[in-house]
């Protein structure tokens, strides 16, 4: 310490002395900051129990299900809807979420239509679940009607039942599915949708007239799980099939397939001719009903060198024959005369390696086998 005057004249310094430096009355020692939190990550439980409930307003549908569970909290849930062919967020939506129980009531919808609905968890991070299983539900009319007009279809078709894998067929990367035929009211059979749940949703696999479908693109041994849901010609739902589970065949592209065409095509494009060092094999195997059938087809490289581009041919025995939609090709039929030309991402097959195709018919009295098989207009061996 040095003493100083008005003057400014400062003294000699005092002695020295070390202390050390306490806190003030009621200040606490400072800290360091604290960690940042770790980044939640972890999505809620899917909602279980998915079921409808009666509300008495024009245009409505009433939901109710079990709470999914989080380790942060559930912040909100998110209803989706059938609409349109497509699933949409509902916008008008109240949910009243309750320890025991989850309600939600969604308006807006046509009175007396049918509409399918799942539902997904949203956690407090904005971790979203796994979809609910999929119900149907038919927007209220209210004040209800005395009886509907006349002529008029409001009879839903019944549940299909029996969803399963169909083994025995090479899809790799895919699943066969079939199940039970249900009728309807109409006398007309009704017509198959079928949903494939993803991550947060459902995706849509198409449209059959059949009991039954091949789902293509998948990723092999992979599980995927699927309801299909009947709709007649009046634009009535069934209820959504139990779901089920099954396992992609190995295999596959690392591409995805295209969706399966939904028609022929007047005419594939022009393929490569036959070079020295080519051999083809083919494998026509198919699964018969009461009037259709599904084909699969494999074509094999059996030749030295790879074939870039390719082009199948065959003729059915019978006119009473024909391809009704296909996959992994592009398919025409001409009378009895068929052809599947390749896509982009199946155009080579390598000396010793096989593509899969195939696609669904129809036939009447019986359906025997083609006796031959042309790939680029070269005779393929049959096996």
């Amino acid at each position: 310490m040095i003493a100083r005057d008005a003057a400014g004249n400062a003294g000699p310094p005092s002695n020295e002395l070390t202390a050390t430096a306490n806190y003030l009355s009621g200040m606490p020692p400072s800290s360091p900051p604290p960690s940042p939190s770790p980044i939640d990550r972890t999505p809620p439980t899917r909602p279980e129990g998915l079921v409808t409930q009666s509300v008495y307003v024009n245009g409505a549908v009433g939901l109710a299900w079990t709470p999914s569970t989080d380790d942060v909290g559930i912040s909100t849930y998110e209803v989706h809807v059938w609409t349109g062919g497509a699933f949409l967020r509902a916008q008008q939506a109240t949910i009243d979420m309750r320890a025991d129980q989850v309600t939600a009531v969604v308006t807006g919808l046509t009175a007396g239509r049918d509409y399918l609905f799942y539902v997904v968890a949203r956690d407090r991070a904005g971790n979203l679940s796994a979809p609910s299983d999929l119900v149907r539900a038919r927007a209220m009319v209210e004040p209800p009607a005395a009886s509907p007009s006349p002529g008029t279809d409001t009879t839903p078709p019944g549940t299909p039942t029996g969803l399963a894998t169909v083994s025995g067929m090479s899809i790799p990367g895919g699943v066969f599915l079939a199940w039970n035929t249900v009728g309807d009211d109409s006398g007309v059979p009704p017509r198959y949708d079928l949903f494939r749940r993803t991550e947060n949703g459902y995706a849509y696999e198409g449209e059959n007239a059949t009991p039954r479908d091949i789902v293509s693109g998948l990723e092999g041994g992979k599980p995927y799980t699927f309801q299909v849901v009947a709709r007649d010609a009046a634009g009535n739902l069934s209820n959504p099939s139990a779901p089920y589970t099954a396992i992609a065949q190995p295999g596959g592209t690392s591409s995805p397939s295209p969706s399966p065409s939904l028609g022929l095509s007047p005419s594939p494009s022009p393929s490569a001719s036959p070079s020295s060092g080519s051999g083809c094999r083919v494998t026509y195997a198919t699964t018969t009903w009461d009037g259709g059938f599904t084909a699969t087809v494999t074509i094999t490289n059996t030749g030295t060198a790879a074939i870039d581009g390719w082009r199948l041919g065959f003729g059915f025995p019978l006119a009473s024959q024909r391809v009704t939609n296909g996959w992994s090709a592009i398919w025409a039929q001409s009378g009895t005369a068929v052809t599947a030309g390749n896509y982009e991402w199946n155009k080579t097959i390598k000396p010793g390696q096989s593509v899969y195709l195939g696609f669904n018919g129809a036939y009447t009295g019986s359906n025997p086998e083609p006796a031959a098989f042309t790939l680029n207009g070269g005779a393929c061996t049959t096996t």
